[in-house]
């Protein structure tokens, strides 16, 4: 497939995707059921076999996905669960809302933005003269989509909130990706963005606050780059990363 052909398809896939989401928030709204946990679960299983139709007719991309995994690998996986276990259990009141928008969150938004975005701008980059431009603007550009996807959270909070919000999921997206890459893998950014929406409503809920900590926020931006590219640095002299020319 040409380059040009494969931008095309992946700019439809984003367009049919925010758009699919428009829809369905709004039908959401007008049903009252914006913040149902069923009706959020049915909304993102739906939305997850739209993205698999989309990928399989449009962007056409095999997906970096195994659960075959190292002892080690295993364990850490372990040791995580025991961990979100006993968070679940001390905060019991949010537990099975933490556990579902752990999971619908995770498992949709890494197939589209890890899976299906990111694998497709390194095949598009892959044939770039520069090294780093094959891995670090694929990488940007994900991310910064994956951020700006968060703008759609307008209908449930305020402006201030969501641009923070939006500024703090960039850089979660970065981490995400940069874990994809060095893992070859989406299993590992799907659990270690579970884990992450799994903590935070275990302990704050649902509902956003409409308060603000920009000292906060800055840390949080910090931490999840000055991590993640600790874990891209090593991947950085890789020519064609999760793809094949």
């Amino acid at each position: 497939m040409r380059s040009k052909e494969l931008m095309l398809r992946l700019f439809l896939v984003v367009f049919f995707e925010v758009l699919f989401e428009l829809l369905i928030i709004n039908l959401l709204r007008g049903w009252g059921e914006y913040n149902s946990l069923v009706f959020l679960f049915l909304d993102k299983c739906l939305f997850f076999s739209v993205l698999v139709i989309l990928n399989a007719t449009l962007t056409q991309q095999k997906i970096p996905f195994s659960i075959k995994l190292h002892k080690e690998q295993r364990e850490l996986i372990f040791t995580l669960a025991i961990i979100l276990i006993i968070i679940g259990l001390v905060n019991k009141k949010n537990l099975l809302s933490a556990f579902i928008i752990g999971l619908i969150g995770s498992t949709t938004e890494e197939y589209l933005f890890r899976g299906i975005i990111l694998v497709t701008l390194f095949k598009l980059f892959q044939n770039s003269k520069n090294q780093l431009s094959r891995i670090l603007f694929p990488l940007m550009i994900s991310s910064v989509l994956f951020g700006l996807e968060h703008f759609l959270n307008l209908y449930s909070q305020s402006l201030l909130l969501t641009v923070v919000q939006v500024c703090q999921t960039m850089a979660m997206g970065f981490l995400f990706a940069c874990i994809f890459i060095r893992t070859r893998n989406l299993l590992f950014p799907t659990v270690c963005h579970f884990c992450i929406d799994f903590v935070v409503t275990a302990f704050w809920g649902m509902q956003n606050s409409n308060s603000v900590s920009f000292e906060s926020t800055i840390v949080i931006i910090v931490l999840y780059l000055i991590v993640g590219f600790a874990i891209l640095i090593p991947t950085l002299t890789d020519s064609n990363p999760l793809v094949k020319k």
